[in-house]
Formats: structure tokens, C-alpha cells, sequence
């Protein structure tokens, strides 16, 4: 293994060119300048939120966050989630993490950054805590099969299968009875969000402590502009104006749909449960064949999804590293006073 030997300091202009590499190297799969750019450079920042090492002028290793505008504790504050952690093959288990995070943190706390937010993965190991990050919630992946029957002939190469429709009809509208449409919500799609996505944001905010501040900024930004997938965004209006949107998208192949964010305040049922159906109904009529997404167990959209058929999958856990001294960490524990998606992290 060779020895570490690395240059340690914030992102240049260029540098993308050398990360898109990296990013396939660590991962497996590849991404863009566009898609990098898009995540990592179009958000406004007070302090650099990409960091790199280097070696021999090429970079090794990459420490990035989203700047992202919360709501915390009826204030403003800026946090970082972080995303994309990635290490050169060559340069794995040399200290690189350890070393070039805190680094990082130092530099976001002095520039007023409250905390760190993002889903470590397990092989950051023991170098979690030892970074400071601290467990909150877990984060669940849910599942919806709306045509079994053509997952099952996929599986056992049988397409024959397929054409049984009947018992998989008669299981979603069964499950169906089970969420309904409120008459009284309107729903349309949008293709720029415009203030009416603020004016909804200051209706439902006072119902949390700790949000992503989900204003038409954030809309236009997280779904609408990305580069790399085409969300579908659901306004959702009831007799006192703008009461909740959706966001979902289709994969290529067109079998699989993610439902990426349902965002209604906590007590709004009837919207949540219209923006469901009109979601899954749309879906379906593509021929999607399950919807997938991601929600913290025991939040009243967790048990929406779970009386729409929703099966629970594996899960993620959310963890913090609290920056500023005045995040209230104990308050952060209960799930009941986040808002908070996949969306949030980009994994779906």
C-alpha cells in the first residue's frame, strides 16, 4: 500500500474534472460534471464545502457537503448533509477520513456552520464516533409492489406470468379503500415553483423544530433543476390555499417509481392521503411496477405508507455532529420534531 503522502485543502474550480473520476473509481458507477456541479456548487455557502487530498496532483480522496438553509428551533441556521465521501481504491484504511473531516469540521464551525447531518455508512467503522458523529433515528426504506405479478415473472423468467392480473387488481383496490381522496384537496402538477411554495412553507413550518427549510428555493433546486432526473412535482391546494406538494420520478426502464418527498403538515391527513393517491395512481397508469421511499418509523407519513401496503426494507440511521454549541442535540433524538425525506440526503 503506498504511503500517505497527501496535499490536504479546499475545492478549485477544475477540480471536478478529477473527482467525476474518482467518484467512478469509489463507486462503481459513474456521474457528471453537470450532476457533480448541480449537487455540490449551487447552493449559496459562507465557507467551502468541498474538500480534497491529493496526491501527486491527482485527487485521492473527497470530503463534500450540501449547504443547506434548516429551520432549527423556530430560527435560520445553515447545516451541511454530507454526501459522497469517497477514497481512491489504493489510499483506503490510510487515515484519510479522520485526518481531512477534521479538518473540515473546523473550518464549518468557525465559519458558523450549527452541525453536519448525513447517513454514515458502516464503513466508516469505529471512525463514526470518533468524529463526533452521533445517532439520532432510523430512516426506513419502504416498499409498495403494484403489479406482483410482473415482479414474480421477471424473477422466474416466466412472462406468461405476467398476464394474471386479476389478484394483483384486486390487492390494490383493496389497499386503495385503505387511503383515501379528500374532494375538498386539488392537486396539479408544476413546472416551476414559484411563491406559492413559500406561502405553503410558512403555513406548515411551526409544526417542527428541525426542517430543510422547504421553500420554493428548495423545490425549484432539489427536484425541478436536477440534472440527472426528471421529477414529477404535485401541488396540492385545499379551501385555505397551498396545503402540501409530492415528488416522485420514474427509473429509465420505467418499472420502478420513487417517491422522493410528501411534504403536508403533521395533523393534514387528507391532503397527505390525496397527494398519496394521486402519486400511486399516476405511477401505475406508467406501469411502474412498485414504488419505493423512504420515511422515520412512526411519523404519521410512516403510517400512511404502512396502511397504503407499504413493507418495510432495510434502513438507514441518521446521524449528527453538532458544530455550534447551542444545537439542541437532546431535542434532535425525537423523530416527532423533524421533517425530514430521502430527498434531504439525495439517495433517492
Amino acid at each position: 500500500m503506498p504511503e500517505v503522502n497527501t496535499l490536504i485543502r479546499p475545492y478549485r474550480p477544475g477540480d471536478e474534472h478529477g473527482l467525476v473520476e474518482l467518484f467512478a473509481r469509489s463507486f462503481g458507477r459513474s456521474t457528471t460534471e453537470e450532476q457533480w456541479a448541480w449537487k455540490l456548487k449551487s447552493q449559496p455557502t459562507p465557507v467551502e464545502n468541498v474538500w480534497l487530498a491529493l496526491s501527486a496532483d491527482k485527487p485521492v480522496f473527497q470530503y463534500a457537503g450540501i449547504p443547506t438553509r434548516f429551520w432549527l428551533s423556530q430560527g435560520h441556521a445553515t447545516a451541511m448533509v454530507s454526501v459522497d465521501t469517497m477514497t481512491a481504491p489504493e489510499f483506503r484504511r490510510r487515515g484519510l477520513l479522520t485526518k481531512v473531516a477534521r479538518r473540515v469540521y473546523t473550518a464549518w464551525r468557525d465559519a458558523g456552520i450549527a452541525f453536519v447531518i448525513g447517513l454514515p455508512n458502516q464503513q466508516w467503522g469505529s471512525r463514526t464516533e470518533a468524529l463526533g458523529w452521533r445517532a439520532l433515528f432510523p430512516l426506513q426504506w419502504l416498499a409498495r409492489p403494484l403489479r406482483p405479478e410482473a415482479i414474480l415473472a421477471r424473477r422466474l423468467k416466466m412472462p406468461a406470468l405476467a398476464q394474471v392480473r386479476l389478484p394483483a387488481a384486486a390487492w390494490n383496490r383493496f389497499l386503495r379503500a385503505r387511503v383515501r381522496r379528500d374532494e375538498r384537496v386539488r392537486t396539479s402538477a408544476v413546472g416551476y415553483a414559484d411563491a406559492v411554495f413559500d406561502q405553503l412553507w410558512e403555513r406548515c413550518r411551526s409544526g417542527w423544530s428541525f426542517s430543510t427549510i422547504r421553500d420554493r428555493a428548495w423545490v425549484n433546486w432539489r427536484f425541478l433543476e436536477s440534472p440527472s432526473r426528471r421529477y414529477v412535482v404535485t401541488l396540492a391546494r385545499d379551501v385555505e390555499g397551498p396545503s402540501g406538494y409530492s415528488a416522485h420520478y420514474l427509473t429509465g426502464t420505467g418499472t420502478h417509481a420513487y417517491l422522493a418527498e410528501l411534504f403536508v403538515a403533521d395533523e393534514d391527513s387528507a391532503t397527505r392521503e390525496t397527494l398519496l393517491c394521486d402519486m400511486m395512481e399516476s405511477v401505475l397508469a406508467a406501469g411502474a411496477e412498485a414504488v419505493f421511499t423512504l420515511a422515520i418509523p412512526g411519523t404519521p407519513l410512516y403510517n400512511c405508507l404502512r396502511r397504503a401496503g407499504f413493507l418495510t426494507r432495510r434502513e438507514f440511521t441518521v446521524q449528527v455532529v453538532p458544530l455550534n454549541v447551542s444545537v439542541p442535540f437532546e431535542r434532535m433524538l425525537d423523530p416527532g420534531q423533524w421533517n425530514l425525506s430521502g430527498a434531504d440526503f439525495d439517495v433517492i
